[in-house]
């Protein structure tokens, strides 16, 4: 598996995330994560720098071929991606305890959805899901 440093990254905000979610499911009495509404608000802003902003969603979606497991994590991401903007959304609407609980298990699956791509990738040979096409063939011939 190859690390890179967004990976590191990523894997800090994981990790932060899970601290705050624990300190408000034990009752921390901190001024940010004591409200259910302010604990939804420090997961889904730490999911959002920890994820999207060190993601890298326009390789994912170029027009290629790609392998068949890649375009099933790509979909399963999506999908999660989508509960955990909904379950944010209900979640700092209305203080659901069930809606944070939602959000938190979103985050942390799609970030094991990514670390699983991430494996799958660097594990693949290097010309895995991309066709060689006469293109490159002309150009490596010459």
């Amino acid at each position: 598996m190859k690390v890179t440093g967004k990976d590191i990254v990523t894997t800090v905000f994981m990790g932060a995330i899970v601290a705050v979610y624990v300190a408000y499911v034990r009752g921390v009495d901190l001024p940010l994560i004591a409200s259910t509404r302010g604990t939804t608000a420090a997961v889904l802003i730490l999911g959002i720098v920890g994820g999207c902003a060190f993601g890298t969603a326009g390789e994912l979606y170029a027009e290629k071929e790609r392998p068949r497991l890649m375009t099933m994590f790509i979909a399963v991401a999506n999908t999660l991606g989508a509960v955990a903007g909904i379950a944010a959304l209900i979640g700092l609407i209305t203080g659901s305890e069930l809606a944070l609980a939602i959000l938190f298990a979103a985050t942390l699956a799609l970030w094991l959805t990514a670390t699983a791509r991430h494996i799958y990738g660097s594990c693949s040979t290097p010309a895995a899901g991309r066709r060689r096409t006469r293109d490159h063939h002309e150009v490596i011939t010459r």
